[in-house]
Order: structure tokens, then sequence, then C-alpha cells
């Protein structure tokens, strides 16, 4: 029998440093005030806390929050009480409805997720399985990663760094760019660093873009079909996440491929995705709700004959990954030059070897911290 939830509790909270890396950003319109700053700053990720999850059978889980999410946990994390460990869909239901006034999206569905992938890792913990095999079962013995970074910097920079990409044997990578529409030059300097990219890397290789939400849809439109003989595995984030007539109206343009979700909540927003045509959803388990919502949107992706790439190659994403059929979930993204911040304090942070990512069968999600 299952044990209920006793606590949840914080650890410990440290500060996140991080590398500043050029890129579009949705603030462009804003660097005379803010300058650049770093993917962390950018998300507004200052402070992580760790926090623990106990059962009453003493399984203990951990897992990193940013500081706002935790301050919205310690809200709702009185109700985690009430539930068995194995009662994850139930928690789940309960914690969306409860939180609905002030939720449906951001910080309350970065707490659910908290919640959601703490109960997973306890409740695969105290019946002595992985995750994946707890939500499905392993579909392959490797998970493809594609290089994620490439971010606009010298060119000479931006040469040897997808060159050191084909050496490691991938096969897929993905690039940021450096201008958005408050650039009048944009266009140009977009162009000019992904054809520096193809002219070392061919065209076999599989080559996306990431905007991270910093167009509006006419600069977009221009963008993208200026793009279009570089022949992109896709483009990402292009719009604000709340443009939905927009991104459909690009997708019907368009001939490149658009992938969207890092910054869309459960299953409502995916929907509205496919239906605007969007063909690669990127959740991530750690904000999209967790686990339980990353298994719908799978199933949804499905039945429009999309496919499934989450953001980020963390953990948890990995785990979601792997019980998916290959046809659906085909590649995870591994952070190359900055790793995610909620890898802070793992000690056995899978990456890959070959361009593969392995998952080895310890109970939960497998990993261990150091605190």
């Amino acid at each position: 029998m299952m044990s209920k939830i006793a606590s949840i509790e914080k650890i410990t909270e440290e500060k996140v440093s991080q590398q500043v890396f050029p890129y579009t950003k949705p603030t462009d319109y804003y660097k005379d005030m803010i300058g650049e700053v770093s993917p962390a700053e950018a998300a507004m990720i200052t402070n992580i806390v760790f926090v623990k999850m106990r059962t009453e059978n003493g399984t203990e889980s951990i897992i990193s929050v940013t500081e706002p999410v935790w301050n919205y946990l310690d809200g709702i994390r009185k109700y985690v009480k009430l539930f068995d460990v194995s009662e994850i869909s139930k928690a789940w239901d309960f914690l969306y409805r409860i939180t609905l006034p002030n939720g449906r999206s951001g910080l309350a569905l970065h707490a659910i997720s908290a919640i959601n992938l703490l109960m997973y890792d306890a409740y695969a913990k105290e019946i002595g399985v992985p995750v994946y095999n707890l939500i499905g079962g392993s579909t392959r013995h490797e998970i493809r990663a594609y290089a994620s970074h490439l971010h606009p910097d010298k060119e000479e920079n931006l040469e040897a760094e997808a060159r050191g990409y084909l050496e490691e044997g991938y096969t897929d990578m993905k690039m940021r760019f450096i201008a958005s529409p408050s650039d009048p030059y944009a266009v140009e300097k977009n162009l000019q660093l992904v054809k520096v990219i193809r002219d070392v890397v061919g065209y076999s290789v599989n080559l996306a873009g990431d905007f991270w939400m910093s167009l509006n849809y006419n600069f977009a439109y221009k963008m993208i079909r200026a793009l279009e003989k570089y022949e992109l595995a896709w483009i990402e984030e292009p719009l604000l996440p709340d443009d939905f007539e927009g991104y459909a109206r690009l997708t019907r343009k368009v001939e490149i491929p658009i992938s969207a979700g890092e910054h869309h909540y459960h299953v409502f927003d995916f929907k509205r995705l496919l239906d605007a045509g969007v063909t690669i959803l990127q959740p991530d388990a750690t904000w999209v709700g967790g686990i339980t919502p990353m298994k719908k949107i799978a199933g949804l992706a499905e039945s429009y004959g999309a496919q499934v790439i989450p953001h980020a190659g963390n953990i948890y994403n990995l785990h979601f990954i792997a019980s998916e059929p290959e046809a659906i979930t085909p590649m995870a993204e591994y952070l190359t030059r900055y790793r995610d911040w909620m890898e802070q304090h793992i000690v056995n942070v899978p990456k890959p070897v070959n361009a593969r990512f392995t998952l080895g069968k310890d109970a939960g999600f497998g990993i261990r911290y150091d605190l």
C-alpha cells in the first residue's frame, strides 16, 4: 500500500549565475534600458530553491524551482497532504482546479509541475521502477540529441562551434539569431549567420533556428521567407505566445515548419497551437504542468500528425521522450554551452555520448543531489 505525502519543504536557496550570450529576445525594443542579458536573466531567473518531498514511508524526492515558483508553491503545498503519493492524476486535477482564479499558466503551472514531478519520482521509488516504466515503458535504448546553442558571435566562433558538433556526431543542431524587428538591418544580419553555419555543416544536417518570441507577424513572414533557401528544420517561437492568430496566418504562408510550446501550458494551449498549424510542439515538463499534461499533449500531437520535441533535455523530459514512440518524440534538446539551471547539484546529469542520451534503470528519475 502506498503512503500519504507527509511534507514538502524548502531545503536551501542559491543565486543563479549564467554567461551572457547574444540572441533575440522579446525585450529587444528596450536594449537601451537593460542591455544584453543572459538567458537566465531574460527569463527572470535569479534565485533557485531546492525543494524536498517526503512520504510517510520515508521516501524522499528533490527538485529545484525558481524563487517566484517556490513562493507560489508555498501557498498550495498544504494540499498535497490530502493525497496518497500514487494519486498523481487526482492531485494534478485538484491543484489545477483550485488555482484557477489566479492560475491556468505561469507560476501556478510551474508550481504544479514541481509537485507532479516530485510525486512521480517518489511513487516510482516506492514501487522500485524508473519513471519511464511507470508512464508506458521505454520505447528505445537511446534518444537522439540535438546540439542546441550556436548563439550569434564572431563568425569564426560560430564556424568552430558547428564544426565541433559535427566531430561529436551530431546530425541535428539549433542556432539563435542576432536581430529582431527593432534592427532595420535584421534580415541581412540573420541570413549571414545561417549562411556561415550552412557553409560548415552542409545540408545533410538538420539545422533549426530559435527567435525566442521576439518577432511580430509582418517581420516573421519576411524573415522566414528569406530563410527558406537554407532549408531549416524548423523556426522556433517566432511570435508572442498568445498570438495564436499570427501563428495560424504564418504557418499557412511559409515553407519552413513552425515550432512553439516552451511558453505554453496544459493541453488547451497546445490544441490552439495545433489548430494554428504548428507541427512541432515544445512543452517542458518543469513548466507545462509536469508529466501528466505531457502525456496528453503527445496524444494530441499524434492525432494531428505533429511531433513533440520538448524544450531542454532535463531528466524529466528525457523520461517522457523515452516513454513515447520515436515517431512522436524523435529527439531531445541538449544545451551544450549553458546547462539548465535545474541541474545544479545533480551529481549524475545525463549527457549525450555520440549525440545519444541513454537512461539508466534506477528507480524514480534516477538522479542524485549532493545537497
